[in-house]
This record gives structure tokens, C-alpha cells and sequence, in this order.
């Protein structure tokens, strides 16, 4: 009984306190310290709008806000409450009632200035906006996509700002002496792909000479764009390269080694005074002229650059150009300081709201693709799992994930529209496979859901706008060198990756076809054979300079998989025990050749990967006998060493190669 008259006199006080302007909007806010209590880690009481210790020190209350991370006056709320009190009385005086209005408000507000000329400069390029005729035409104008639906009305751009500032404010805390709790510390560990590096603090990075660009575009495209074909190699020379840079130099090679970039489709002809980068330049030199004649002491390259305003037109194509050089620098990342392809990536998100809000859902749905990427290559802020979940939710919303008959592709979608729809959502399967393989993840999109044929494996130079003699791209082929047979191989070893998670770590049932789950891992090891003689062995074939060893890298990963402990294969056969042994050490040598060469791209996964192999390693020997035997110390010695020398180079990079690096040291 005295808890209900507590509860009972704890209302009245409310009610009795309860603002006009509260009652009218019925807002309920959640109670938390302020930020001066959290900070001095004493007893907030929460009182309004000061607590008391705040008014006490004749200080301002501050609270953190959860959706910016900024830290707002407390009685901010309060503030707001008033102003739409104010502001829905002078609707109900116009004859508007808006607790009667339906819809959402934010549709019919003007687009701003910015907004309404990147849609006028995509006009010309809404073929593609339309995915699987689930954008209603209507909504073209409005093209601003968020999560969670427009009323929501916060961008996917504005989320990634405030997901990288939260990370900056732990940081500062950290090295201002705080300890962070032991639940930051398990989140840390719990998702290796996020680092408690990088924010938003980084310097961003300026923007490269001409060659300089070249140059990390040819290897962008040999190793990176090969794998997951996220781009149309002329259709990026042409919409983000020539604007900046003007024309490719013509002895360039962007995975077409044996093969020519069809020119035709390009602006070869611009001028390169008329470019943004002689404008960048020509704006530096002249404001460091005017420094040195004010006699300014060592004036700042890179603040003079952030200082300089660009137009609209360039921020999709400097996005685009920035990301691909963080990726680019981050493909053999022990060559380039951490902090160059983190610049990059800082450059490339001043530009995101422009590119996310792209009538072109396709160009938007890359712009997410390159983030995950280059999250996949180094430990980022918000992590690959969050980034991903983005592009996911894209792909299924533009309908992607399935074309259900012939018909319904051909009213939707010109030829080169449909195999770009095709080719992004391989790439997304493709990420979203490899992700949740390493990370033991449920998968985005079920298999079940899935009826989507791979992109045509032509060389992007035979695949051409506004061709309408071709309906279908994937029908045809052509004894032209592509580098498509790099990505087709690749979306082949997603599937069977994806059949091993799902039948031996998430209890899917084995296919009819197959009586036992014997039966089935024989048939996998002939289907994984057999991808390993069809993938390509050379240069020739893959028309670029594709790293060979990840294709081993992938048999062995997944052979590990395969034959390893599983809730489905609790006990090892010694034939899976020799299996498991030779796949481990095949691992741990591929790994050990990159790190001569200098080529380890992906950090967070080679962890993971390294870690896997060495212990299986180790497990294979200490439990089953015949694999002991077979086993010299000297052998296993160089194998360990190998292991721990890996982790120990990616431990500057990756936060999570220190724990494993710890933990397979005391094994």
C-alpha cells in the first residue's frame, strides 16, 4: 500500500509541475546524470533545469544528445516544447488543426537549392533510379533516402557523421585519462571491424596530383573493382575521373591490360583548365601567395584547402574519387601510413550527403558498397556489420534481390541498367557472404529470396548505354579478357561459402538429393576442387593483375570451415584432423608471403583468418596422434612463429590482432 501512495503522490507532484506546453505534445523524455555528474562520476538529482550540483558550482546543466552527440543545455527540450506550442497555435489561427494532420509534413517541404540541382543535373540519368519499378515515379523529386522510412528524417549520411563523432568523444576521453568501462572494452573486442582509432579528427587528406590518381586507380581496379565489380570502368572515367582530372592518360591500364577502354564513350576532349582540379590549384597558389606576401609564418597546405568552397557538380565525383583512394592505398596497406587512407576517407564524407541523396539509387547504393569496403580492408567507425546493414536494406528496397520473370526485366530496365542492377547486387551478396563467414553472422537475405542470374563476365568496354540491339548483356560473350572472371569466381566461392555456414553452423537441412551430411561434405569438397581448377590462373585471363593468392586464400578458408569443429561435425575424423592441418598451414604460408610482399589488404579479416588457422593448427596436433607424427618441432615452430609475426605487423592497424596475438601466444 505505501508503494502505491508513493507511486499515487509521485504522479500529482508530475501533474502539478507539468508543463502547458508538455501537455500538448504529451512528451515523455528518459532521465540520465548530466554530462558534469557522469564526467565527475557523483549522484546527479536530476532536478530542472539545473541539477543541483551544476547550480551549486554556477555552471550550465549539460546533457548529451543521443542522435548528434553533441552536448546540449538540458532544458533544451523545454526550449522546443514552447516553440511548436507557439507555432501550432498559429496553425490553429490559419484554420490548420495539426493534431488532424495526416502524412508526412516533411514531403511537401521545398527541396533546397543544392538538392534541386543534383537533380537536375541527374536527369539525364534516371534510367537507372527506378529499381524493379518499386520507386514510385512520383517520389523522384524527393530522392532522399532514410532508414527506417522519410518520416524518420535522419539520412544515412547524417548517421555516419554521428556514428564516427560518438568514437572521436570516447577517444578524447581515453587519452584525457579516463578509463574506458569494461563494456566499451567487450564491444571492442566483440566487433573487429571497428576501431577505436579512427574519427572524425583525422586530417583530411588533399587531393593527389594527376599521376598520383592514376596510379591508385589502376590498382583500385586490379584488385579491388576485379573482386567486386562495383563499377563501370568507363562510365567512372567519364562521370568522376574526367570531371576533375580530365582525361585518362592513355598508357593507363584499369584492368584492361589486354584489352582497350572504349574511348568513345568518353569526354576525352575537355580542357584541362576546365577541370576542378586546375581551378584547386590555382585557388591554393593563389591564397598562399597572398600568406607569404602577409608574411604568415608556414601557412597550412591542408587547412588553406578545406577553406577552399566547392561547387555542387564536384562533390559526387570527389567522393567518389576520395574513397577509391582510401581503398586503393589501404590494398597494401603496410606500404602507406594509416593515415593516408584515412584521410581519404575523410575527404570523401564531406561529400556523402550529396551522393546518398542521389535520384540515382544505384550511385547512392555504391556509395555505401566502397564504405563497406573499405571497412572490410581497415578496422573503421561505424564498423562493416552497421555499414553493410545499409546497403542491404537498399538493395532489398530497389528490389534487387530478385527479377521474377523475363518480362518484368525488360519493362523496367534497359540492358546496361539491368546488368549494373545485377552486378551491385552480386557485389552486396558478395560482402555480406564474407562478412557473416568470418563473423558467424545470419546472413541479410535468405537464399530462398534470391533469383537473380550473375552479371554478364564481358569486358566493361563491349557493355554500352542506350543499346537497344542488346536486351541482355549476361547472353552473350566474347574471347575478349575480362576481369569479370576475377568477380564471377568470386560470387561462385560466396555460394559455397554460404551453403557451409548454413548447414553447419545454422541448422539448415542437408538438400533432398543428399541421404546423410557425409554424403554432402564429399560433394562440397568436389564442388570446392573444382572451383580451384576453373578459377583463373592468369594474368591474361583475368585482364588485370589480380592478387592469385587470394584464391587460395578462400579454398583453404572454407576448407577450414568445411572440415573444422562445427555444431554439425562434433567429433574430427583424422581424415578432417590431416585435412584441417594442411589447410591451417596453407593459411598461415599465404599470409606469410603477402607480409613479404607487403600486400596484406584486408587487416581485420587477416586476423580473424590468422587466428582461425592458428589454432586449428595446434588443435589438429594436440588432439589426434597421426597428425602429431607426421609433425616435425621444427615445422611447427616455423609455422607458430609465422602466425605470431603476422599478427604482431597488423597490431598497429587492427586492435583486434593484440588480444589474438595474446591469446595464441599462451596456446
Amino acid at each position: 500500500m505505501k508503494r502505491v501512495r508513493d507511486s499515487e503522490t509521485l504522479v500529482q507532484e508530475q501533474h502539478e509541475l507539468k508543463r502547458p506546453s508538455s501537455s500538448i505534445l504529451g512528451i515523455s523524455r528518459s532521465i540520465a546524470a548530466c554530462q558534469r555528474c557522469r564526467i565527475k562520476k557523483t549522484k546527479c538529482d536530476q532536478k530542472f533545469p539545473r541539477c543541483g550540483r551544476c547550480e551549486k558550482a554556477k555552471v550550465e546543466c549539460v546533457g548529451l544528445d543521443s542522435a548528434t552527440g553533441r552536448q546540449v543545455p538540458r532544458s533544451y527540450i523545454v526550449h522546443l516544447e514552447d516553440r511548436v506550442a507557439m507555432l501550432e497555435k498559429k496553425l490553429r489561427k490559419r484554420g490548420v488543426d495539426p493534431d488532424l494532420t495526416e502524412g508526412d509534413l516533411s514531403n511537401d517541404i521545398e527541396l533546397t537549392q543544392q538538392q534541386e540541382a543534383l537533380i537536375n543535373n541527374n536527369n539525364n540519368n534516371n534510367n537507372s533510379s527506378t529499381g524493379a519499378g518499386i520507386i514510385d515515379a512520383g517520389e523522384q523529386r524527393a530522392p532522399l533516402s532514410y532508414l527506417g522510412g522519410s518520416s524518420l528524417g535522419i539520412s544515412f549520411a547524417k548517421l555516419m557523421f554521428t556514428a564516427v563523432k560518438f568514437q572521436q568523444q570516447d577517444n578524447k576521453s581515453t587519452t584525457s585519462g579516463t578509463t574506458p568501462n569494461s563494456g566499451n572494452i567487450k564491444y571492442q573486442i566483440m566487433d573487429p571491424s571497428m576501431s577505436s582509432k579512427t574519427a572524425i579528427g583525422t586530417i583530411p587528406a588533399l587531393l593527389p596530383p594527376k599521376d598520383q590518381a592514376q596510379r591508385f586507380l589502376e590498382i583500385y581496379f586490379a584488385q579491388s573493382n576485379s573482386q567486386l565489380p562495383i563499377f563501370h570502368r568507363e562510365e567512372f572515367i567519364k562521370a568522376y575521373f574526367e570531371p576533375i582530372y580530365g582525361s585518362l592518360g592513355s598508357n593507363v591500364s584499369l584492368a584492361s591490360n589486354y584489352s582497350s577502354i572504349n574511348r568513345e564513350v568518353l569526354n576525352s576532349n575537355i580542357q584541362e583548365n576546365q577541370t576542378w582540379f586546375w581551378k584547386y590549384k590555382e585557388q591554393m597558389e593563389s591564397i598562399l601567395s597572398e600568406a607569404i606576401a602577409e608574411n604568415k609564418e608556414n601557412p597550412d597546405p591542408i587547412k588553406i584547402a578545406n577553406s577552399i568552397v566547392v561547387p555542387l557538380k564536384y562533390h559526387r565525383p570527389l567522393y567518389f574519387l576520395n574513397i577509391v583512394f582510401a581503398i586503393s592505398s589501404s590494398v597494401h596497406h603496410l606500404q602507406y601510413a594509416s593515415q593516408i587512407s584515412e584521410g581519404f576517407r575523410t575527404s570523401a564524407l564531406k561529400f556523402i550527403e550529396s551522393v546518398y541523396s542521389s535520384p540515382d539509387r544505384l550511385e547512392a547504393l555504391q556509395s555505401i558498397l566502397l564504405l563497406t569496403l573499405y571497412s572490410i580492408m581497415r578496422p573503421a567507425v561505424p564498423g562493416v556489420w552497421y555499414v553493410l546493414g545499409s546497403a542491404l536494406r537498399l538493395v532489398v528496397d530497389l528490389g534487387l534481390h530478385t527479377e521474377k520473370s523475363v518480362a518484368s526485366r525488360s519493362e523496367s530496365s534497359d540492358s546496361f541498367t539491368l546488368d549494373m542492377k545485377r552486378r551491385l547486387f552480386w557485389c552486396t551478396y558478395s560482402l555480406d557472404r564474407q562478412v557473416c563467414f568470418y563473423l558467424g553472422r545470419p546472413f541479410g537475405i535468405s537464399e530462398e529470396s534470391i533469383n537473380v542470374p550473375f552479371p554478364s563476365e564481358l569486358d566493361d568496354a563491349l557493355i554500352v548505354r542506350n543499346d537497344d540491339s542488346i536486351p541482355d548483356y549476361s547472353t552473350r560473350s566474347s574471347s575478349m579478357p575480362s576481369y569479370k572472371a576475377v568477380s564471377i569466381s568470386m560470387f561462385k566461392m560466396r555460394l559455397l561459402q554460404s551453403e557451409v555456414q548454413r548447414i553447419l553452423y545454422e541448422n539448415a537441412e542437408l538438400p533432398r538429393k543428399f541421404s546423410s551430411l557425409i554424403d554432402w561434405k564429399i560433394d562440397c569438397d568436389k564442388r570446392l576442387d573444382h572451383w580451384k581448377m576453373s578459377s583463373p590462373k592468369t594474368q591474361r585471363r583475368m585482364n588485370c593483375e589480380f592478387n592469385l593468392a587470394f584464391f587460395n586464400l578462400n579454398y583453404n578458408q572454407t576448407k577450414l570451415a568445411l572440415h573444422g569443429l562445427s555444431p554439425k561435425n562434433l567429433r574430427l575424423t583424422v581424415s578432417d584432423y590431416f585435412i584441417v592441418n594442411d589447410a591451417s598451414k596453407e593459411v598461415i604460408r599465404s599470409y606469410s608471403n603477402l607480409l613479404n610482399n607487403r600486400s596484406i589488404n584486408y587487416t581485420w579479416v587477416a586476423v580473424h583468418n590468422l587466428f582461425m588457422a592458428g589454432t586449428s593448427y595446434l588443435y589438429s596436433i594436440y588432439h589426434c596422434e597421426e597428425v602429431a607424427q607426421k609433425t616435425s618441432l621444427q615445422e611447427m615452430q616455423w609455422f607458430t612463429s609465422s602466425c605470431s609475426k603476422i599478427l604482431n605487423s597488423l597490431m598497429d592497424r587492427c586492435d583486434a590482432a593484440i588480444h589474438c596475438k595474446d591469446t595464441f601466444e599462451i596456446l
